[in-house]
């Protein structure tokens, strides 16, 4: 079944959608998350303030919505073999995901600190239901004792780690696509010596 065409009306809302959300990122990146308010996103993005609200119902949904543009790109944006290893899609995935950071320094540095704290990203976030699919989509490369969603969690959280530590003021302290593939290394290989 072919989908169904889209409206012009629907392609409006959508591009003022998108309007009011490059807005809202503008501004967060300008003056910082905590001073924007929605009549700020409203007049910059020239709609009403009750316009904001119908496309995004608290300031939080901005952060969501951020997070979700990136987690699409970094998982579905780009095509990947899927009938390789874990280990390759992992890889492809962590770089990318280090990719868009690092071309977006500036965004991720004003959002992410706000998405840390508003959002709660350790408990059922996105990122680790898309490492859990992934993981499980490639269980035969893994021990039978391995749980695929604490896996899948663990490498949201290392992610969530790693960045907020890339974040702070001036130059990035380390390679961001180093650092996460030396995270997903690390869970892959484990750390013990062998034997040990």
């Amino acid at each position: 079944m072919a989908p169904e065409p889209v409206t012009a009306r629907a392609r409006r809302v959508g591009q003022r959608r998108d309007r009011v959300f490059d807005a809202a990122i503008e501004l967060f990146v300008e003056q910082g998350y905590d001073a924007t308010t929605m009549d700020d996103i409203a007049v910059r993005a020239d709609v009403a303030r009750t316009s904001v609200f119908n496309y995004f119902e608290r300031k939080t949904a901005f952060l969501d919505e951020w997070s979700a543009r990136r987690r699409a790109r970094a998982f579905h944006g780009t095509p990947r073999d899927e009938s390789g290893s874990l280990r390759d899609e992992l890889t492809s995935i962590a770089r990318e995901l280090a990719a868009i950071s690092d071309a977006s320094r500036v965004a991720t540095t004003a959002i992410i600190g706000a998405a840390l704290r508003e959002l709660d990203l350790l408990d059922n976030h996105p990122l680790s239901h898309e490492f859990i699919a992934v993981i499980r989509r490639h269980h035969e490369d893994l021990r039978d004792d391995v749980d695929p969603d604490l896996m899948g969690l663990t490498l949201a959280t290392g992610y969530f780690a790693v960045l907020r530590a890339w974040i702070g003021e001036g130059a990035a302290p380390f390679d961001l696509t180093t650092r996460l593939l030396a995270l997903l290394h690390l869970l892959l290989d484990g750390a013990g010596r062998p034997g040990s």
